[in-house]
């Protein structure tokens, strides 16, 4: 399933979701619980790349590093 970025337009609180791709409805904002988010466009990520600064535990991605897992940002030092 993909992960995709939020942003609450009522706290303006960044999050990422993993949902299917046709999910319709939209998650609900983790710091306010407002139904009001917006889908952001992403980057895509690199996966299985080796070298400094690409994919891996410390590269502060999902599991690893400043940021890292699911679902945080909104006062959990996560996105800004």
């Amino acid at each position: 399933m993909p992960i995709y970025e939020y942003q609450c337009r009522a706290c303006y609180c960044r999050f990422e979701e993993i949902r299917h791709a046709s999910a319709a409805d939209k998650p609900a904002c983790p710091s306010c619980a407002s139904q009001d988010v917006v889908r952001l466009m992403s980057a895509p990520s690199p996966h299985g790349l080796d070298g400094p600064g690409l994919s891996g535990p410390s590269s502060g991605g999902p599991g690893g590093g400043p940021g890292g897992g699911l679902g945080g940002g909104c006062g959990s030092g996560g996105f800004s």
